[in-house]
């Protein structure tokens, strides 16, 4: 075990040396050079398994659940916005209390757990400054979003699965979008997410907000390439080219066009559920010319016989019997020549840390992620069969089908 513990501490100090060179030279960016940090990241990871022993694990994980939760308490008090911007700028936990209104006991409690893991910056014994995520954090934006939706729909609902269980047993997976542990864990059993996501304007407002968040580190087509449809467009002049199912307010489809400057807007559609359609025809001018039509993707598809289908992101949110009559609405209306394009996360036989904990929170809400196998029963089941498979380095695939 030393040994294997050793051989690991050389092969890291060797890349992080590596890396440090670079970095040092310019060659290497941590903005933009995305893999490169990832790998760092990972490294990070590989150090604390390789010299960690099972009883120091309770000392890792204890402080990262703290962490989330004072960052969500700070976001949630707008407390973040309240400490000032500049070099340094600083405030006294008192202050800081007094513009929440709160204790300043319990807000400066909660602002150490944020100083201890480098989220905030201790100035002095008794005041607080900026740090580059807690100043990011000071504002409404994707990231901001998502933390408060992570936390909200898949830390409590975690948090709840004790109790889910004791109550519904381990003899299924959970796939019945009624009995979701989320809605046990707001007791409103019998609700749909949707419906819980919509419970106020304000919740709404965040969660759409923090889709955004996941749209920029999912993109639309990554290497596959679409181009053997332009040939394909060209032949017909008033086919639809691309129906989005499911997409949203749109940031897909804008990701398409933009990088398939051929593909006319008109030819396009753009399919959601009608607050949705609304939302997305508010403020998005690079959609005016996208056709937008009202449909629930659990029903007869509209649009018949266009060249691609496309659909991102909504599978993971549906057990796979629901997967199964939502790809057969959309299998029944394809043409002999169509295409269906599935752009999801693709679990390997061993995933990654987070995308197996995406499945698991995908299982908050009766979803799931899959495997390439997982995806050939789904489809298969819904006539239609894989034809390619285009890996995105972050983890997801474009997968293309044909009718069967």
């Amino acid at each position: 075990m030393a040994s294997a513990a050793a051989d690991t501490l050389e092969a890291l100090a060797e890349m992080l040396t590596k890396a440090a060179k670079a970095l040092r030279s310019g060659s290497l960016s941590l903005e933009t050079d995305i893999f490169q940090r990832m790998g760092l990241i990972q490294a990070g990871t590989d150090l604390i398994n390789a010299v960690s022993l099972p009883k120091d694990k309770t000392r890792l994980w204890f402080p990262q659940l703290a962490h989330f939760t004072a960052i969500r308490m700070f976001i949630k008090w707008r407390a973040f916005e309240k400490i000032p911007v500049g070099d340094g700028a600083a405030i006294s936990y008192t202050d800081l209390a007094a513009k929440l209104g709160g204790d300043v006991s319990l807000i400066t409690r909660f602002a150490r757990v944020l100083v201890a893991n480098g989220s905030l910056k201790q100035v002095g014994g008794d005041s607080v400054a900026h740090t580059e995520l807690s100043q990011f954090l000071s504002t409404e934006n994707p990231f901001w979003a998502m933390v408060q939706v992570g936390f909200d729909n898949q830390v409590i609902p975690w948090a709840a699965m004790p109790r889910y269980f004791d109550q519904f047993g381990i003899s299924t997976e959970p796939t019945d979008r009624l009995q979701t542990i989320v809605a046990f864990a707001e007791g409103r059993l019998g609700a749909t997410v949707w419906d819980i996501n919509h419970s106020t304007e304000e919740r709404l407002r965040v969660f759409m907000l923090g889709m955004a968040f996941i749209d920029e580190h999912m993109p639309p087509l990554g290497v596959y390439d679409l181009g053997w449809a332009a040939k394909e467009a060209a032949k017909e002049s008033d086919r639809v080219l691309v129906v989005d199912v499911g997409g949203g307010r749109g940031q897909a489809l804008k990701g398409i066009l933009k990088v398939t400057p051929w593909l006319p807007a008109h030819r396009c559609v753009l399919e959601d559920l009608p607050e949705v359609v609304e939302a997305a025809k508010r403020g998005n001018p690079e959609l005016a010319d996208v056709q937008m039509v009202v449909v629930d993707f659990f029903k007869e598809q509209p649009v018949r016989g266009a060249l691609v289908y496309y659909i991102r992101g909504c599978l993971q949110d549906y057990s796979d019997e629901d997967c199964v009559r939502l790809l057969q609405q959309i299998s029944g209306a394809m043409a002999a020549d169509s295409r269906l394009l599935i752009v999801e996360t693709l679990l390997g036989d061993q995933p990654s840390a987070l995308q197996a904990a995406l499945d698991l929170a995908m299982m908050a809400i009766s979803g799931k992620q899959r495997t390439l196998d997982n995806f050939r029963d789904i489809t298969g089941k819904a006539a239609l069969e894989i034809t390619k498979v285009c890996q995105i380095p972050n983890g997801s695939a474009v997968i293309e089908c044909a009718p069967a």
